[in-house]
């Protein structure tokens, strides 16, 4: 197949491009500053927030996958960035006339376990930050530099090391908990990928899937395997659950292939293994 990947040198982008080539796949790999040529890869320079050089790079495809980030960073220029890219991309996908979409979106989309999606769930931000591992928040701290995840991440620590306590037992530093509150109360990126699914909800005039990673993707070995849930956050236990990069990669890839999720909301999680 010929597959487009928008945002081919981001997180999921390489990965689900070298999931792609690894399959035989040609790939066209686009970024403002794309990945080198390479066998069955075709690098081309394009901005999403230029329609007709978008549509320019989009056209002639199998699948189109957009996995365009604005990156890690805050504000509200982010929730227009996010909106925009969303909206330019499906422009420039009907124009071409595309035959499948498939967008990559956040978590926030998903429902929770009382129905409801994330932000207007009554346990946010507390049960999502406080069930997240140590080794989460170290990733966090990387892909921001915002010191107080390491502060986090060695608190965390402490309350799994203390005996009878519950391991998501809120943080005992009134600063910790102000931080939370504060990526909480400015999660424009999650706000704006929220907003991304209702360009295609309801919408039966193009084929397109919406692929919404859970709430603890991070990079990590490919294990081959994960499980799909449709329209509702992945749990494990009482908990929200994680996958690898990789592994996303792995079910996007799948999705494009197979093309079975064709006008549906999805995730995909780790299967935990005993």
């Amino acid at each position: 197949m010929k597959i487009a990947v928008i945002g081919a040198t981001g997180m999921v982008g390489s990965a689900l491009t070298e999931e792609l080539l690894n399959r035989g796949h040609e790939v066209t790999g686009i970024s403002r500053h794309p990945p080198q040529a390479r066998a069955k890869l075709t690098p081309r320079a394009a901005d999403v927030m230029k329609l007709d050089e978008l549509a320019s790079a989009i056209g002639n495809h199998d699948v189109v996958v957009s996995a365009h980030s604005p990156g890690g960073s805050l504000g509200p220029q982010v929730y227009k960035a996010v909106i925009e890219a969303g909206w330019r991309i499906k422009r420039a996908f009907v124009q071409v006339q595309g035959r499948y979409l498939i967008t990559v979106g956040g978590a926030s989309s998903l429902l929770a376990p009382g129905g409801i999606q994330m932000f207007e769930d009554p346990r946010w931000p507390s049960w999502y930050f406080n069930s997240a591992t140590p080794a989460h928040l170290r990733y966090l701290h990387g892909m921001t530099h915002a010191d107080m995840f390491e502060q986090l991440a060695q608190m965390r620590e402490r309350i799994l090391a203390t005996p009878g306590l519950d391991p998501q037992s809120d943080w005992p530093d009134g600063s910790a908990r102000q931080f939370i509150r504060k990526i909480a109360d400015n999660h424009d990126k999650g706000e704006g990928g929220r907003a991304q699914l209702e360009f295609f909800r309801n919408d039966t005039t193009l084929r397109w899937s919406f692929a919404s990673p859970p709430w603890f993707m991070r990079p990590g070995p490919r294990t081959g395997t994960y499980r799909l849930t449709i329209g509702t956050l992945p749990l494990e236990g009482d908990t929200p659950a994680g996958i690898s990069v990789a592994d996303m990669a792995l079910a996007v890839a799948d999705e494009a292939e197979s093309q079975k999720l064709v006008h549906q909301h999805w995730s995909a999680a780790r299967i935990l293994v005993g």
